[in-house]
């Protein structure tokens, strides 16, 4: 799937995820890794970011949770940071968790490689996801995760305008 602004691959038990941004590097760096940023922009328009709990540091963990548009729908959701390249690379585990942060084993984990470059004035954003296996990608991807991520960065597109005026 590609649009003018997303190329999405996958390759094996990988999802790779690339999308252009009107911001400098050094500024989308700071989107992904401050709640007073993403409350704005992570989840899906119809599944927004409601609690957000972050330790950004090697080691660190953000717990956040999104609530859909009907009554009790929530997922929860626990980055566990191992690398932090200011203002280049992050490097993170994600999982689908409760309310206390605890690893739901049912539900596939994944590591991404996420890495901000410097293009033309702007950012090329590029995320590398790995799953276990593809049977574990193939179920993320079966639960809309490409639509919701697609979603979500139409959300910071959209929350770009308002603080780079």
């Amino acid at each position: 799937m590609t649009t003018d602004k997303t190329k999405v691959e996958s390759k094996g038990k990988v999802l790779i995820i690339e999308r252009i941004f009107e911001a400098p590097p050094s500024l989308m760096f700071d989107i992904w890794t401050d709640c007073k940023h993403l409350k704005h922009w992570w989840g899906p328009k119809e599944w927004p970011m409601h609690e957000c709990e972050m330790d950004f540091r090697e080691g660190g963990s953000w717990l956040y949770c999104m609530r859909g548009p009907n009554e009790g729908d929530e997922a929860w959701g626990k980055f566990i940071y191992d690398e932090i390249r200011k203002p280049h690379k992050i490097v993170y585990r994600d999982y689908f968790t409760d309310s206390t942060g605890t690893i739901n084993e049912e539900l596939p984990g994944s590591k991404t490689v996420l890495e901000f470059f410097e293009h033309n004035g702007f950012t090329r954003q590029v995320s590398a996801t790995e799953y276990e296996s593809p049977e574990s990608l193939k179920t993320v991807l079966d639960m809309g995760m490409i639509e919701g991520m697609n979603s979500s960065m139409e959300r910071l597109d959209e929350y770009l305008e308002t603080i780079q005026e």
